[in-house]
């Protein structure tokens, strides 16, 4: 990866409905260029996905769960990872270390509607030791672009 392609990232990361050309204005390539240069970003799989990101309408619920299991393994983990690949609610999932195991970012309707969800998702699952929810009031900081280094 050169420094046209790390310049290329840092753009489409902020707004990838812009055109090859609009790019390339700003990197100093043809549109050709940028056409080919995404598209092996792309095939290589360091563009994972291109998305639209939406704005809160301010309705539902955004929470943040940490969980500590009872036992370690990776069954259990890998089981786990299956189970909430499958729930739309859970919008990102991280194995992470320290004290507790997972860290969960779960999104619905209400908090009536999460005492449920979370019996279900969670209380049912005997593996789980505990888990914490924290109810988000508002977000002061959110971005997905990540800082292309050389």
């Amino acid at each position: 990866m050169d420094r046209a392609d790390r310049q290329i990232l840092e753009i489409v990361q902020k707004e990838n409905q812009l055109t090859h050309a609009e790019i390339g204005e700003q990197v100093a390539l043809s549109e050709s260029a940028v056409r080919r240069r995404l598209k092996a970003l792309r095939d290589s799989g360091t563009i994972a996905r291109d998305v639209s990101i939406l704005k809160p309408a301010g309705e539902g619920v955004r929470l943040i769960v940490t969980l500590s299991f009872e036992k370690e393994s990776r069954e259990i983990y890998d089981d786990f990872d299956r189970q909430i690949s499958h729930l739309p609610q859970v919008l990102q999932s991280y194995h992470v270390s320290g004290s507790v195991d997972y860290i969960l970012i779960v999104h619905g309707p209400d908090v009536e509607w999460y005492e449920e969800w979370s019996k279900a998702a969670f209380m049912s699952n005997p593996n789980i030791q505990r888990f914490t929810t924290h109810v988000v009031w508002s977000c002061k900081k959110f971005e997905t672009a990540i800082p292309v280094i050389e």
